[in-house]
């Protein structure tokens, strides 16, 4: 426990500039890694950055909109090339960073060809951690390495604002031996002892740790690699000026303000790095033209923590939500962005918003291509234990129809095959369905070749046999095998015929006339259990043979309301 309880000062910020990130970090690598994932990325030859084409793709990929047209207009995103190194670091991607020097006089290395790979196993493996467990490796990652480079003192946040100390002599004095990822866990067990959503001062802050911990990142007695460096003592390496490189004022132990100077300084640079990158905290920033000595001090005034901090820091937070609304939508409401409940629902749904609460909506072609692929998927059960509720009764009903659907297997009685040119005249009235643009199932043969022939077209009547195809003329425009296309093998040297039985299921097709009186045989049937075909565009129901006596009852039921003849199609 924290000694002493840190009893910060509330702000007043009506006078101050606030800062809330606006990116989702969680959201924004996912959508990166499936974006390199699906395609082929390669890395700029001479820089190794992504290339502009795809840093506009990516823009429109992140949580932020207003990233499109800074990419637009500036080229790059310090935000997009974040998350490239967070990939990275991950090891979600792989990827050259050492190049290649071509040629003696070569002074920068160069990256041919180097494409960006996914390492789906590492990445899978992520993903499927609970959402507190990938939180706590992201953050992790992010206390051991700062991946704007260097640290807080020399080099600005990806979101920050605020200048850094000059790099001169930063490989010197005490800045190797600094255990900057002791210093950041710290400071976020500071942090924790903050009420939610209270303003506090950021004086106060450090203040208390100047009073309390005053070595909590620059030892009382630090380490140096070289003993010369030990003459500038421990403030050595941090310099003021009127501009960003000058070194006109060496700041010294002794200086009363000197803890203000230097760690007061990286206290708001870490404020404006890691916790606002993670969304666990909002700052704010005095309006005043800043006039003073740089790198900027006493610039970030005020800071307030946010419930998913305290609730990330106790390891309970908020388990994601899924709700089905009987307007087919899917709602998923998550503190952290629920990856693999998206990556599940997306197979059957379309992505309508992603934010807070990610709105989804079912897709009967998503489903019925899940279905044919996964045979064990029961699309209900899965649905009702995601979101653990039952479905709505008509998202329940609507779905066991499509199940019913990619169940069914049709078969057409009185039908024959038609092949022709996809632009014959009036050949539609007698389809029953369309194979491809030249092949179809038609009714009514002998009507039909009646009227091509009156056409003045020339009908071909082919009658195949029951053990083949006959192959047809020669000089008919057919994708079915024409005679001299083959060579006939000799009864002799036949292989010997394989025993098989196919089974046949009669499907029964009804065409209604409205689409009122095929709703209601529609709900009939649905509501006696049996799996029907709706197709809204020809208006017809087709259901299989053994439900007939159910249809009976229906339609007995429906001559209350309408006068009802059942006539065959020829």
């Amino acid at each position: 426990m924290m000694q002493p309880k840190p009893n910060l000062t509330p702000a007043n910020i009506n006078e101050l500039s606030i800062f809330s990130n606006q990116n989702d970090i969680r959201h924004d690598l996912h959508a990166y890694v499936e974006y390199v994932q699906d395609r082929d990325v390669k890395r700029l030859h001479r820089s190794n950055e992504l290339n502009r084409s795809d840093l506009k793709r990516l823009s429109k990929l992140m949580s932020d909109s207003s990233i499109i047209e800074f990419v637009e207009s500036y080229g790059f995103s310090n935000w997009i090339n974040y998350i490239d190194k967070l990939a990275l670091l991950f090891k979600f991607v792989k990827y050259d960073t050492e190049g290649i020097y071509a040629g003696y006089t070569s002074s920068e290395p160069s990256f041919p060809d180097n494409y960006i790979e996914v390492d789906t196993i590492i990445y899978e493996k992520f993903i499927g951690l609970p959402l507190i467990e990938q939180e706590k490796k992201l953050l992790d990652l992010l206390v051991k390495n700062y991946l704007d480079d260097y640290n807080e003192f020399y080099v600005t946040s990806s979101l920050g604002r605020l200048s850094g100390f000059s790099t001169w002599g930063s490989a010197t004095g005490i800045m190797p031996e600094l255990d900057f990822a002791r210093a950041r866990r710290f400071l976020i067990e500071v942090l924790q002892y903050c009420t939610p959503g209270v303003w506090y001062t950021t004086s106060s802050l450090i203040q208390y740790l100047k009073e309390h911990h005053p070595y909590f990142l620059i030892p009382g007695k630090p380490k140096y690699r070289h003993k010369h460096d030990a003459k500038n003592g421990r403030y050595g390496n941090f310099h003021e000026g009127k501009s960003t490189w000058s070194r006109e004022i060496q700041i010294s132990e002794s200086d009363a303000d000197a803890f203000e100077r230097v760690e007061g300084r990286y206290v708001e640079r870490f404020l404006e790095g890691l916790p606002i990158i993670l969304g666990y905290i909002e700052v704010a920033y005095s309006k005043t033209e800043y006039k003073g000595y740089l790198p900027e001090i006493n610039q970030l005034q005020a800071f307030r923590v946010n419930d998913k901090f305290l609730h990330v820091m106790s390891g309970k937070i908020i388990e994601p939500r899924v709700t089905v609304q009987p307007n087919f939508e899917m709602h998923v409401e998550s503190e952290l962005y629920p990856v693999r409940i998206l990556a599940q629902l997306i197979k059957l749904a379309d992505v309508v918003a992603k934010d807070k609460t990610s709105i989804l909506k079912l897709r009967k072609k998503k489903v019925l291509t899940q279905l044919s692929e996964r045979g064990d998927l029961d699309v209900i059960k899965f649905l009702e234990n995601i979101s653990d509720q039952e479905l709505p009764q008509n998202v329940r009903i609507e779905l066991e129809e499509w199940i019913g659907a990619s169940e069914a297997f049709t078969l057409y009685e009185n039908g024959v095959l038609f092949e022709g040119d996809k632009d014959l005249p009036d050949i539609d009235r007698f389809t029953i369905e369309c194979i491809s643009p030249t092949i179809r199932i038609v009714h009514s043969p002998d009507r039909l070749f009646t009227h091509l022939e009156q056409k003045e077209l020339i009908p071909l009547h082919i009658k195949h046999r029951s053990s083949a195809l006959t192959p047809l003329p020669d000089g008919a425009h057919t994708v079915f095998p024409k005679r001299g296309s083959s060579v006939s093998k000799s009864k002799a040297g036949a292989k010997a015929k394989k025993p098989g039985t196919i089974k046949r299921e009669v499907q029964i097709t009804f065409h209604f006339p409205a689409k009122e009186l095929m709703e209601e045989f529609r709900k009939g049937l649905i509501a006696a259990r049996c799996p029907v075909a709706a197709d809204w565009g020809k208006l017809t129901l087709s259901f299989a043979r053994h439900y007939e006596s159910e249809a009976k009852k229906i339609i007995k039921a429906l001559k209350q309301d309408y006068t009802i003849q059942i006539e065959d199609i020829a």
